[in-house]
């Protein structure tokens, strides 16, 4: 559902002078949830809108998962919890799955490879085979992140930790298949340090 809000006590916005006062129009472009037409209604604006289709609709989701997930990392709040989980719920619906789906593969992956209750942090694993180059990606990782939705890619390469930036994105990296999933491997976009980050299945 893409939207136009009038709003006359809007300041930052475009004016336009009708019958000596000023309305604002406040150009948004995105999803918005059902009920938003009927509150900008309610409080005296007009909204333009229309209804988008299944095809559509999934690609503003997956945009709005990614508006979301950024909103909680700069508030940490339960309200944008809620949306996150909102808008997870969306996407399942749109892509043919339940909620009862969702939370049974959850469930699932948690009886396989556990939950984040003991707070465990992963610092390296050795492997005994170190034939793969470490520029080079294997096939069998591709593949795993060939399944990957894009909106989630770009989510998990811009939240790597890096031990001199924090939170960071990777760049020049490889991928390399391992017994908890994909290990991706690379540079720290700020720094050059080497991160890694590990993609469970």
């Amino acid at each position: 559902m893409l939207k136009i809000h009038i709003a006359a006590n809007t300041d930052s916005c475009r004016g336009h002078k009708l019958e000596g006062r000023y309305e604002k129009v406040i150009k948004y472009n995105k999803l918005v949830r059902d009920k938003i037409p009927d509150i900008i209604k309610e409080e005296g604006g007009k909204a333009a809108y229309h209804t988008l289709s299944e095809k559509k609709c999934i690609t503003e989701l997956d945009k709005k998962l990614n508006e979301e997930v950024k909103e909680y990392q700069a508030d940490k709040s339960l309200e944008e919890m809620a949306d996150i989980l909102e808008v997870l719920h969306a996407i399942c619906k749109a892509r043919g799955y339940t909620t009862q789906e969702l939370e049974a593969k959850r469930k699932e992956k948690a009886e396989i490879n556990g939950s984040f209750d003991e707070k465990i942090f992963l610092e390296y694993v050795e492997n005994e085979d170190n034939t793969n180059s470490a520029s080079v990606s294997d096939m069998k990782a591709l593949k795993k992140w060939g399944q990957v939705p894009d909106y989630a890619k770009d989510i998990i390469l811009s939240n790597v930790y890096c031990s001199k930036c924090g939170n960071t994105t990777v760049v020049d990296y490889s991928m390399h298949s391992d017994r908890l999933g994909i290990v991706i491997s690379g540079k720290c976009v700020t720094c050059g340090s080497k991160v890694v980050r590990v993609v469970e299945e």
